[in-house]
């Protein structure tokens, strides 16, 4: 079954081997790695979302295990929170390490990823053929409405009346973002006055506050290219001067901590 809608008119889309079209008969084709390119034509033309500089320092960051306890974590949360047919949509996937991890997980789970940059689907089409890949924005998600019993945003952008949306009456919105103390050493080595994180209110209009799980701990690089690529997948890099980013790369930090906040809200 597809829950995927037609970006052009609405309607739902049907799924072939090659691609989706709906009744009105626009079609979409499906890229070789699985995924379909649902971004609407009049989009500016150019990359959207991370380009593939930012995807390659996450994905080799990732894979090598560091935020493995947050990717544990969040599948138990997951997993309390659904059935065994249940619907989830992974809202700003990236390139699916994630995503991965939590279908493999929830084995019975339909999961729906949905990332606006082409490159990064590009990866998570490939990681595992049971994930519903889609080219999209998360701000016009091309998806049936109450369809998913779970939506997750993963240091995503929020856009809380899309997310309500798509969500079934009673469903569950997982955000995961930084917590105060998150990257700390990190900002320390780069910046002469560093500052944490602002953490804000929990409190959203279409959602109620249900719980939150935290994911803290140290990590140690296991070499300069690990600090590195941390450093390119965060926001900092291209925030940061070049004379401070020398700083960081001629004296890495040995340890960093990792510091996340699971936040559980209800439809």
């Amino acid at each position: 079954m597809t829950y995927f809608l037609c970006p052009v008119c609405g309607e739902k889309l049907t799924e072939y081997e090659k691609g989706a079209v709906c009744v009105n008969r626009h079609s979409f084709d499906k890229a070789k790695s699985g995924y379909i390119n649902l971004l609407p034509n009049n989009l500016p033309a150019g990359n959207h979302g991370d380009n593939k500089l930012m995807i390659k320092a996450r994905h080799d960051f990732l894979e090598k295990g560091y935020y493995l306890p947050l990717r544990e974590k969040l599948c138990d949360v997951l997993g309390e929170l659904t059935g065994k047919t249940s619907v989830i949509i992974d809202a700003g996937c990236g390139e699916g390490w994630y995503t991965k991890g939590i279908s493999d997980f929830l084995e019975n789970t339909e999961i729906l990823a949905v990332d606006i940059s082409k490159d990064a689907m590009k990866i998570t089409a490939k990681r595992d053929k049971k994930i519903k890949c889609t080219a999209a924005s998360v701000f016009h998600l091309p998806i049936e409405n109450e369809c998913a019993d779970v939506l997750l945003s993963v240091f995503s952008p929020l856009c809380e009346s899309e997310f309500e949306r798509v969500i079934k009456k009673d469903g569950y919105f997982v955000y995961v973002i930084p917590a105060e103390n998150h990257l700390w050493e990190l900002k320390k080595a780069i910046y002469d006055n560093p500052y944490k994180n602002e953490v804000k209110p929990y409190e959203m209009e279409k959602f109620s506050f249900v719980e939150k799980f935290s994911v803290h701990g140290v990590m140690k690089p296991e070499n300069e290219e690990d600090v590195k690529n941390l450093f390119m997948m965060t926001p900092y890099y291209y925030k940061t001067s070049q004379k401070d980013t020398e700083k960081l790369f001629s004296s890495p930090p040995e340890e960093i901590t990792y510091s996340f906040e699971i936040l559980v809200f209800r439809k």
